[in-house]
């Protein structure tokens, strides 16, 4: 039986010096569960094409609001109300 917990893996990459925050479902990255998920329903291309935030990239404002749907990084006004 699964947790179903979601944790976040930071991870730097040596070859461009930056932070990834990839998230993962039950120890298993989002990444991979979406690349697994493209390969078993004959998606073409599938696999190996995603990858998580990095931060020093991230231009949307905080990243715990745009994890949690609470702001859509360009100063509009909160996703939830625009439901």
């Amino acid at each position: 039986m699964t947790s179903q917990e979601i944790l976040f893996d930071c991870r730097r990459h040596a070859d461009r010096g930056v932070l990834e925050v990839v998230p993962c479902i039950d120890g298993t990255p989002l990444t991979d569960l979406v690349d697994q998920f493209e390969m078993n329903a004959g998606m073409q291309p599938a696999g190996d094409a995603y990858g998580g935030l990095i931060p020093q990239f991230f231009r949307f404002g905080p990243l715990e609001d745009h994890f949690h749907g609470r702001s859509t990084g360009d100063g509009a006004q909160d996703a939830r109300a625009r439901l």
